[in-house]
C-alpha cells in the first residue's frame, strides 16, 4: 500500500489539530487590561511579560475596586491577588464580594488566588507575648533586608501557586518588596522583575503608595483616598525612581483632587505606541467599579449612575431638619444632633450631611461642625445648612461658605424641593478654599455691640478696623452719604437716624451725615437706610450717595484726613452710643424683668427719642405709689436701651 494516500489523509488531521492548538494558546495568552470603563486601551491594556506600576492609597476604595475588578475581568484564568491586610480583613472582603467557602462564583476567573500580606505590626500582636521579641526581629530582618532580597523573596512566596504562561498577578502594598531608599538598588530590581516577568510571559501590576517611605499601609484608614492629598506628578522623579520606572511599561497614579478621584498617566506603552501626560475624571459604578467620568450623556448611558464615591447617595441629617416631616427616604440617616452628625460622618467621602441652623446661640457649634467635616472628609463631601427657627444674617451664610458649607437653604423651602436640591449637588466637589481656622472666621463675622452715633474721628477708625477685619470673609459692606437739606440741622437729623443692628454707626461733617451699614448689600442699602430713620429720609437729604467695596476705604480715609485738617463738631454728650456696657446691662436686664411685679411701676420710663431738652411733666395721682415703690426694700432693677435724654418721673418739691 502506497504511504501517500496515509500522508494526505493525516495531514488534514494533523493541521487541524495545529491550528485547534494555536487557536487555544492565542486565547490563553490574551492580554488583559485594567477595568475602568469608557478608558482607552491605550492607557489601560497590559502586555504580556510586562511590569506595570499604579500609585494609589492601599485599601482606599478606589484602589480596592481596580484591583478586584481587573481581576474579574481578566482575559486569563490564572489570577493572583496580593492584599496587604491580615487574612481576616482578606476573608471579610471576600465575602462581601460573594465568595463561600467550597462554593464556585461565577463571573470570577477559573483559578483565582487571593494571598494576605499582613503588615508584621499585625503579626506581633496576634502572637503571645512570649513570641513578640520574635516577631519583632524578623521585622527589623524584614526592613533592613539587602537589595532584591525582599523582591525574591515575595516571588518565592508565589512559586507554591506555580507560574503558568499568560497569569496576572495584582500585588498592593508592593512598597514592601522594593528599596525605595535607594535609587540604585531600585533600578536594579526593576530590571531583574522585568526580566523575570519576560522570560515567563506573566504580568505584574504593583500597586504601591504614592510615598513608600511613609507609615505602613494598613496604619492608613480605609477611606484613605478621602483626604484631599494631592501628589505631585514629578514627585517619582525626585525620589530618583526614574530607571526604575523605565524597566515598566507603565506608570499611573490614582488619587483624589478636591475630591475627585483622578487617573493620571505618567506614560503607558502599548504596543509601540507611548501615551504620557494622560489625566482623566474617575467615577464610581452602581455595581462598585470603576469608569471614566461622562461629559456628555451619549459617552455613557448610565451617566446618572456615575458616583464621585461609593457612599454618594448616603444623607445624613439632623433630626431638627425634618422634625415636621411625616415621611423620611429610607436611604436617610437621621441623627440627633451636630455633634452625632460629624460622629455618623466619620469616614465619608461624598454623602450628603444636612445640618440645622436653629438660632444665633447654635452658630459657633454649627460653624465648628462645618469646618472639622470639610477638613476631615475631603471636598467631595456634601455640606447643606437649612434654617429652622432663625433666617441667617448675611455675614453668618459668608461665613459658612468660607468654612466648607455647599449649599444655605432658607426656612420656606418645602421638604420636596430640599430634595431636589440636594439632588443637584450630586457629582459636585467643593473648590472653594477652606479657612484654617474657624474661630478666627467667626470672630470676622461677628461685630462688637456697638452702634449708633460716633464722632467724626472714632468713626473712621472704627470702620477701618471693620473693614480689615471682614476682608478674608469678603463681607459687604455700605457707606452712605447723605447731603443735609440748607433747612435741615444736622442735631435733628443726626437724632432721626436710630439704628437697630450692631455695628452701624453713623456721624456727620460740617455738610454731610455719613451712615455705615454693616454687613449689608448694596441693593439693600435703599431699604436699609429708610429703616434707621425714623422719618423719611427724604425730609434730610435729597442726594444720597452709596460706597462699597473699595470705594468705602477711600471715602473714609479722605474723611479722616479731612477731619484732621479741620475738626469737626461733636454731638457725643447729647446723642449716645449703643456700647458693650449698654449691650451688658441689657442682658442682664433680661434675667431681672420677670422678678419685678406689674403692679409696681419701674424706677426709669422709657421715652421716645423726640426732644433734645423735654419738660418734666407734671405730678401725676399715681407720685404717690411711685415713692412708696421706692421705700420698698431693693428688687432687681429693670434696664433698657438709652435713648437721647431719657426722662425720669421725680417727686414734686
Amino acid at each position: 500500500m502506497s504511504a501517500a494516500p496515509n500522508r494526505s489523509d493525516r495531514a488534514p488531521s494533523s493541521s487541524l489539530l495545529a491550528r485547534l492548538r494555536a487557536v487555544l494558546g492565542s486565547r490563553e495568552l490574551r492580554a488583559s487590561r485594567l477595568a475602568i470603563d469608557a478608558l482607552p486601551d491605550d492607557l489601560t491594556q497590559l502586555a504580556l511579560g510586562c511590569v506595570y506600576v499604579v500609585y494609589a492609597m492601599p485599601r482606599s476604595p478606589g484602589c480596592d475596586a481596580l484591583i478586584w475588578e481587573s481581576a474579574r475581568k481578566a482575559n486569563t484564568r490564572n489570577v493572583t491577588v496580593v492584599l496587604a491586610r491580615t487574612r481576616e480583613q482578606t476573608i471579610a472582603r471576600m465575602q462581601e464580594l460573594g465568595f463561600s467557602a467550597g462554593k464556585p462564583v461565577p463571573g470570577w476567573p477559573r483559578k483565582l488566588n487571593v494571598l494576605a500580606m499582613p503588615p508584621h505590626t499585625a503579626k506581633a500582636a496576634e502572637q503571645p507575648a512570649e513570641e513578640a521579641d520574635e516577631a519583632n526581629s524578623l521585622a527589623n530582618a524584614w526592613e533592613h533586608a539587602p537589595p532584591a532580597a525582599r523582591l525574591v523573596g515575595g516571588l518565592q512566596a508565589l512559586k507554591r501557586f506555580g507560574f503558568h504562561s499568560g497569569a496576572l498577578y495584582l500585588v498592593e502594598g508592593a512598597e514592601r518588596w522594593l528599596s525605595w531608599s535607594d535609587p540604585h538598588a531600585l533600578a536594579r530590581e526593576g530590571r531583574l522583575l522585568a526580566d523575570w516577568c519576560a522570560s515567563r510571559k506573566l504580568t505584574v501590576v504593583l500597586f504601591a503608595q504614592p510615598v513608600p517611605n511613609a507609615a505602613d499601609a494598613q496604619a492608613a484608614p480605609s477611606h484613605g483616598d478621602a483626604i484631599n492629598v494631592d501628589i505631585d506628578v514629578d514627585d517619582a522623579v525626585q525620589l530618583g525612581r526614574s530607571e526604575f520606572h523605565g524597566a515598566c511599561a507603565g506608570v499611573a497614579r490614582m488619587h483624589r483632587t478636591h475630591g475627585e478621584l483622578l487617573w493620571r498617566v505618567d506614560f503607558w506603552r502599548t504596543g509601540r505606541a507611548l501615551v504620557t501626560g494622560e489625566v482623566h475624571a474617575l467615577r464610581f459604578t452602581g455595581q462598585g467599579g470603576l469608569t471614566v467620568a461622562p461629559e456628555t450623556e451619549a459617552i455613557s448611558g448610565h451617566s446618572t449612575n456615575a458616583l464621585l464615591a461609593r457612599d454618594e447617595a448616603r444623607v445624613i441629617a439632623t433630626r431638627a431638619v425634618v422634625a415636621n416631616e411625616a415621611w423620611v427616604p429610607d436611604e436617610w440617616t437621621v441623627v440627633d444632633n451636630l455633634a452625632a452628625a460629624v460622629a455618623a460622618t466619620r469616614g465619608a467621602i461624598a454623602a450628603t450631611v444636612v445640618l440645622d441652623y436653629t438660632d444665633a446661640a447654635g452658630l459657633e457649634p454649627l460653624c465648628a461642625a462645618v469646618h472639622t467635616l470639610r477638613r476631615q472628609c475631603g471636598k467631595a463631601l456634601k455640606i447643606v445648612v437649612v434654617e429652622r427657627r432663625q433666617a441667617l444674617r448675611h455675614q453668618y451664610e459668608l461665613l459658612l461658605l468660607s468654612l466648607g458649607a455647599n449649599l444655605l437653604l432658607g426656612r420656606d423651602i418645602p421638604f420636596s424641593r430640599l430634595q431636589s436640591l440636594l439632588r443637584s449637588l450630586q457629582g459636585q466637589v467643593y473648590t472653594r478654599a477652606i479657612a484654617s481656622d474657624y474661630k478666627t472666621s467667626l470672630a470676622a463675622a461677628l461685630t462688637e455691640a456697638v452702634r449708633g452715633y460716633l464722632p467724626l474721628g472714632a468713626f473712621c477708625a472704627r470702620v477701618q478696623e471693620v473693614l480689615q477685619r471682614g476682608a478674608m470673609l469678603e463681607l459687604p459692606h455700605v457707606l452712605a452719604r447723605l447731603t443735609l437739606l440748607p433747612a435741615v440741622t444736622h442735631l435733628d437729623a443726626l437724632k432721626s437716624c436710630v439704628p437697630r443692628r450692631s455695628g452701624d454707626v453713623f456721624t456727620a461733617d460740617a455738610a454731610h451725615l455719613y451712615v455705615f451699614l454693616f454687613a449689608c448689600r448694596l441693593p439693600d442699602a435703599n431699604a436699609a437706610l429708610a429703616r434707621i430713620f425714623d422719618r423719611p429720609v427724604e425730609r434730610w437729604s435729597d442726594n444720597i450717595v452709596f460706597f462699597a467695596d473699595d470705594a468705602i476705604g477711600r471715602e473714609v480715609q479722605a474723611l479722616a484726613d479731612a477731619s484732621r485738617r479741620a475738626p469737626t463738631a461733636d454731638y457725643s454728650d447729647l446723642i449716645p452710643t449703643y456700647s458693650e456696657q449698654n449691650a451688658a446691662a441689657s442682658e442682664n436686664s433680661k434675667d431681672s424683668e420677670t422678678t419685678v411685679t406689674d403692679d409696681v411701676a419701674s424706677p426709669v420710663e422709657p421715652v421716645e427719642p423726640v426732644g433734645l431738652l423735654e419738660r418734666t411733666p407734671a405730678p401725676t395721682a399715681d407720685d404717690e405709689a411711685i415713692a412708696q415703690a421706692r421705700t420698698q426694700p431693693t428688687r432687681p432693677r429693670r434696664f433698657v436701651e438709652p435713648y437721647p435724654m431719657p426722662v425720669r418721673v421725680t417727686e414734686e418739691k
